[in-house]
């Protein structure tokens, strides 16, 4: 009976299809800010975090996208209700290429979500748990990049230069990275060295160290600590190491 309607009459069923095709728009896209809405809420009650795990703007473009999705949906198979001749060819090459477009989008969609999870995570699990942090923003592009890539593949769409420079701006923002931990550490790695020096001197000791002199208070495991008549100086042992160093003692004065 209803298929004998809809042939009889194609028109009044398109409408209603269409109708149909809004109300469910606007129920999925009510569900997926709802969805959102709801991950929020349970990410800040387990991580104390208030902000959003993933941007306003990406929730309403993304709650948006499944509304027209849903009303493209609709107004294809009002099309096909029509039956025009000129338009069949075009929605079945249409309907093959909709999953991959639908399954690309969640592709990207799910790896924001992902990447701002981990950015979270990862906020928290450093000292600061600042979500503005260099390693919490690399990690969510990280995994943002890999997401459109894959995406995009998806889709069918030739990525192959997006590909290479992407793998060439990693390898410059890793050698960079590298290059800015060597330098870093080069103090650091000095002082470790420099540490047997450390064990000749206890606290109570009095230490002449080039310009400073004080006694020491502390012993620590790259360095040392003199009060001196202008304050507590910390001394690395690699200056321990390099250095002219004099310890001044109630004996005699001995040189190293």
């Amino acid at each position: 009976m209803l298929r004998s309607l809809v042939e009889t009459y194609p028109e009044l069923a398109a409408v209603l299809v269409l109708v149909l095709g809004v109300i469910v728009g606007k129920l999925a896209e009510v569900a997926v800010r709802r969805l959102f809405l709801v991950g929020d809420r349970l990410i800040s009650r387990f991580s104390g975090r208030s902000n959003y795990v993933v941007s306003p703007l990406f929730q309403q473009a993304l709650a948006l996208l499944v509304f027209a999705t849903v009303l493209v949906l609709a107004a294809v198979i009002a099309v096909r209700l029509l039956n025009i001749p000129q338009l069949t060819a075009w929605l079945d090459m249409l309907f093959d290429y909709l999953p991959r477009f639908v399954l690309g989008l969640v592709i990207i969609g799910m790896g924001n979500v992902v990447g701002a999870l981990l950015r979270n995570i990862t906020a928290g699990m450093i000292a600061q748990g600042d979500g503005n942090a260099l390693l919490p923003r690399l990690v969510h592009a990280a995994v943002v990049a890999v997401a459109v890539i894959t995406g995009l593949q998806q889709l069918g769409i030739d990525i192959s230069f997006i590909t290479q420079l992407s793998l060439i701006i990693l390898a410059s923002l890793l050698g960079g990275l590298s290059i800015a931990f060597a330098l870093g550490a080069r103090q650091y790695v000095a002082n470790l060295v420099a540490q047997p020096e450390l064990t000749r001197y206890a606290i109570g000791d009095r230490l002449r160290i080039d310009a400073d002199e004080g006694v020491i208070v502390e012993v620590y495991r790259t360095g040392l600590t003199l009060e001196t008549d202008e304050g507590l100086v910390s001394i690395p042992a690699a200056r321990l190491a390099r250095g002219r160093v004099v310890r001044i003692t109630p004996g005699p004065v001995s040189e190293s």
